[in-house]
């Protein structure tokens, strides 16, 4: 099935977009601000947060990441490195008069400790590219036809003038390069191609990026995506490829949540399919699904049945209270429904 009608027309009704004035004026005014991401960060979100952060600071900005407990996948922790030692902090500091909101398609994502609620009493910005973002912040800026949020930060960085040093232009880099599957996604176009030049342009170690993204696992990794090949089952019509990770297999990997990335890429591999889901328990008791269509096949409204969001084509969704094969069963007879242009059963959640 083709993107939906509805989702259609929510894409028809927010073309590719620069900031407003208004939001563009309110940002300019900001002096220490918090930048905050979703939980379960990937490169998209560390680099448009961790890019923004700096960038700001060489305009004199006391801007810091929020990033509780400093936990992120342990083939991200290069982006940390690349940091100012004081550029993240695990808590909002008591000083802050603002915060933006990057890559984070609604307030119940916010990563921070008390959630968005906690940032509440701060004039707010979001920064995003989700199709689903319901512009829950002071001032929105939502560009659903963006590849990354960090392209977006480039942009914001190309209109205002900022001057992008090798390392905002490396974290950048390294969140286009997640969002685009190294540019290789549908979602890859002209733009997306130019900000990477730029940011190459710019300074971007993009060999150093590469390895850490593509070519630098450990054991602890390996064994996890051992056993996401080990658990793909591809339905019989041959259209639906789908793995899962017990919390057993995480923790038994020596994984945790923050390590399920984007290991939905094994099902997605296999030709022909039209759908491939990851079903993983990071955490005892909730089940997380990463949806992925190709070709033409979007995911966005199986995903919002189930009470998630995201894109067309990448979306995600949590489930609690419900054992493994339930969820998998769930999802198989949704998805095989959305394929046939059948609704899903009501009571899907």
């Amino acid at each position: 099935m083709q993107t939906s009608t509805r989702a259609g027309a929510r894409e028809e009704s927010r073309r590719r977009s620069d900031p407003s004035k208004g939001f563009l004026d309110a940002l300019g005014r900001v002096r220490r601000p918090v930048i905050v991401g979703h939980v379960t960060p990937d490169a998209d979100c560390l680099g448009s947060m961790f890019g923004l952060a700096q960038v700001l600071r060489t305009r004199s900005v006391g801007a810091v990441a929020v990033l509780p407990h400093r936990r992120t996948a342990k083939k991200l922790h290069f982006m940390l490195d690349l940091c100012d030692r004081d550029l993240v902090v695990e808590h909002v500091p008591a000083e802050a008069d603002s915060a933006i909101v990057v890559d984070t398609a609604s307030a119940k994502r916010s990563n921070v400790e008390g959630g968005f609620e906690a940032l509440a009493h701060l004039p707010s910005f979001v920064i995003d590219h989700h199709m689903t973002n319901p512009d829950f912040a002071t001032h929105n800026w939502v560009d659903p036809h963006a590849a990354s949020t960090s392209g977006m930060v480039y942009r914001l960085a190309s209109l205002m003038r900022w001057t992008i040093s090798p390392t905002v232009a490396s974290l950048l880099y390294a969140g286009v390069h997640g969002d685009t599957a190294g540019f290789s996604l549908p979602n890859t176009t002209a733009e997306e191609l130019r900000i990477a030049s730029e940011l190459l342009t710019a300074g971007a170690d993009v060999s150093h990026i590469g390895e850490q993204l593509c070519r630098s696992q450990g054991r602890h990794d390996f064994e996890l995506l051992r056993r996401v090949y080990d658990h793909t089952h591809v339905t019989d019509d041959g259209r639906i490829a789908y793995s899962f990770l017990s919390y057993a297999d995480i923790t038994e990997s020596g994984c945790s949540a923050d390590d399920i990335d984007d290991q939905v890429s094994i099902p997605r591999a296999l030709k022909g399919i039209r759908i491939a889901m990851l079903f993983t328990e990071g955490e005892a008791g909730v089940i997380r699904v990463n949806l992925r269509g190709e070709g033409q096949t979007s995911v966005l409204e199986i995903a919002e049945h189930f009470g998630g969001g995201g894109h067309a084509q990448s979306a995600g969704i949590r489930v609690r209270h419900a054992s493994m094969d339930d969820v998998i069963h769930r999802l198989l007879a949704a998805a095989h429904a959305h394929l046939d242009g059948r609704a899903p059963k009501p009571g899907g959640a």
